[in-house]
């Protein structure tokens, strides 16, 4: 069978950095917004406050931007991510980029300050290094670790104070590490666990455990201070605002998703105005379809939404699903609902298409009420995604929040959408995998964390009861991988490195082991359970649950980690940006 690539449905914004400059072709005053294409090259976005005008000028490589710098309204500076961790100098002039440079260990930059000695310094992942570019001579340095913790993998963002770079290090243990611009060496700084709250032209001031801490900033010296020197913070007039950037007018220029806003002072609402350039298509993370045969998928960075007519070709792209920044994982209907699980807030969203759309006054989509309650939440990425357990609920298996091993199940009822979280159910480990049948939830875990580098130790499958227990549990052989569930004909089937396991319910045992020439990325049991799709690195193959006897299907055009039946039995697929059709039905 041949595959057909049917489009791009999936197209949004995901605004990472921004500044502002004074156009040299124009004297205009522009918006630089860095936008994040999932899957795809990132561009810069420059937007005239004034006109609502907007160009769009692409990177010479790398999906996005984090970092973004106006080196004396001559030169645009990025530090992208996340594969290449370029650094790129834009001529403002003449709209021509320079030659990329990199560090060749490091594929994110965070941020970029000017050191007073007039240099660019940036923070990195994996390495947790700081960076200097020397923009007369476009020469890129790494100057070493930042952090005496080897666990540390982030230098997330740099400060720029007198004759030192400031560093915060984590997420194994946060710290900040001062770096001595003079001499080149680098110390621990502040309190434990201390991050910066402010830097004024006169001091600095730190956080830790929700105590303040000033210093001087021409020395560092402590000093006297309390919550009032602080500078004043008023809410932003919609939840969800990134990038409030003051305009030289006086007047506040706002991200909110898709959209951006310009509030005059005293102004207390402000109108939401499209971002004034095409979306481009982006990489699709989920997809499932709905009782008419729409295509329902997720971006895999960006927090939207998007649906696709077969039938039609028509497609509709979401406004931003929730507040919190990341993208939606899991995705599952019931009742003519749509349920979401979402990075990087760990939230919980039911939509309604029927109904008008109104996130900003989160009516619909709706964001739920966190389970368990709290300021931060403990569960945040939905690795595992999302299903319909044999309760008719809405369950998500999750990792836990940065710089913690572990993670957890939670249920949404969707009847009364009161959610229910079990932290921790296998301690310390990540849910990195979800099926359901008709009786019992089945997941893995994993040594994945959030901000830390994975651990190795013996990881589990396990059988849940829907009241919230485990009901039976098998443990690997340490350094055995555990990944894919599914369920499909009466059998429940686990990928294992290069195996696939076949585990009876019935009986509480494993039924067979199938070697594989190649890693799985993603299993789909067949609307009718009597076959399993196993999508792997060398094509689509597929395995009837009765004999174990498996035929390759088809070959495919790059990994796949998200595919679809819809009612009429044709299988949908999705690899970078674009959506497949596979015919006839298998």
């Amino acid at each position: 069978m041949s595959y057909q690539r049917v489009s791009q449905p999936c197209r949004n914004f995901n605004i990472l950095g921004s500044t502002t400059v004074q156009d040299p072709r124009d004297r205009r005053e522009k918006v630089v917004l860095s936008n994040f294409a999932a899957g795809a090259t990132g561009n810069l976005i420059l937007v005239d406050p004034e006109s609502g005008q907007g160009e769009s000028l692409p990177l010479p490589g790398d999906e996005g931007a984090w970092a973004v710098l106006n080196w004396q309204n001559e030169r645009l500076l990025v530090g992208t991510c996340p594969r290449f961790g370029y650094l790129h100098s834009l001529d403002l002039r003449t709209r021509t980029w320079a030659e990329p440079l990199r560090d060749e260990h490091e594929t994110y930059i965070w941020n970029l300050c000017q050191g007073s000695d007039g240099l660019i310094y940036g923070g990195t992942y994996p390495g947790c290094v700081l960076l200097r570019y020397d923009p007369a001579a476009h020469r890129l340095e790494n100057l070493g670790r930042m952090s005496d913790n080897p666990d540390n993998l982030y230098s997330r963002m740099v400060y720029a104070i007198p004759g030192h770079i400031l560093v915060t290090c984590g997420m194994a243990e946060m710290h900040l590490a001062l770096w001595e611009i003079a001499t080149g060496k680098v110390r621990r700084f502040g309190r434990p666990g201390a991050q910066v709250r402010a830097i004024t032209d006169r001091f600095l001031c730190t956080e830790s455990e929700g105590e303040l801490a000033f210093y001087h900033l021409e020395n560092l010296a402590p000093m006297a201070g309390d919550a009032s020197l602080l500078p004043a913070e008023s809410p932003p007039p919609y939840g969800g605002t990134r990038h409030r950037i003051p305009l030289a007018d006086g007047r506040i220029f706002a991200v909110r998703g898709q959209e951006y806003y310009v509030m005059a002072p005293g102004e207390v609402r402000p109108q939401l105005r499209p971002i004034p350039t095409p979306r481009p298509p982006t990489r699709i993370m989920t997809l499932v379809a709905d009782e008419q045969g729409r295509l329902w998928g997720s971006s895999s960075f960006g927090q939207t939404i998007f649906c696709y007519n077969p039938t039609s070709g028509e497609t509709w792209n979401s406004q931003v699903v929730c507040d919190q920044g990341g993208e939606v994982y899991g995705m599952a209907w019931r009742n003519g609902r749509l349920f979401l699980s979402a990075y990087a807030g760990g939230d919980h969203v039911v939509y309604d298409p029927g109904r008008p759309w109104n996130q900003v006054d989160n009516e619909n989509p709706r964001t739920l009420p966190r389970e368990p309650a709290g300021p931060e939440p403990l569960l945040i990425r939905p690795e595992a995604r999302s299903v319909i357990g044999p309760d008719g609920h809405f369950w998500t298996g999750w990792m836990a929040r940065y710089g913690v091993y572990g993670g957890g199940l939670t249920r949404v009822d969707t009847a009364t959408l009161a959610v229910t979280a079990w932290v921790d159910p296998v301690p310390g480990q990540a849910v990195v995998g979800l099926a359901a049948d008709e009786r019992f939830l089945y997941f893995t875990t994993g040594g994945e964390g959030n901000g830390l580098p994975p651990k190795t130790e013996p990881f589990h499958f396990v059988v849940w009861d829907p009241q919230g227990e485990i009901v039976w549990q098998h443990t690997f052989p340490a350094g055995r991988r555990p990944r894919e569930v599914a369920a499909a004909g009466g059998r429940v089937w686990v990928a294992v490195d290069r195996e696939l396991w076949g585990f009876d319910p019935a009986r509480w045992a494993w039924e067979a082991v199938y070697p594989r020439a190649a890693a799985c990325h993603h299993l789909l049991a067949t609307p009718d359970g009597q076959r399993l799709l196993i999508f792997d690195e060398e094509g689509l193959w597929s395995l009837d649950v009765a004999s174990g006897a498996q035929r390759q299907v088809s070959q495919l055009p790059g990994p796949v980690r998200a595919a679809t039946f819809t009612p009429d039995g044709t299988l949908y697929f999705a690899h970078g940006p674009a959506l497949y059709r596979l015919r006839p039905a298998l």
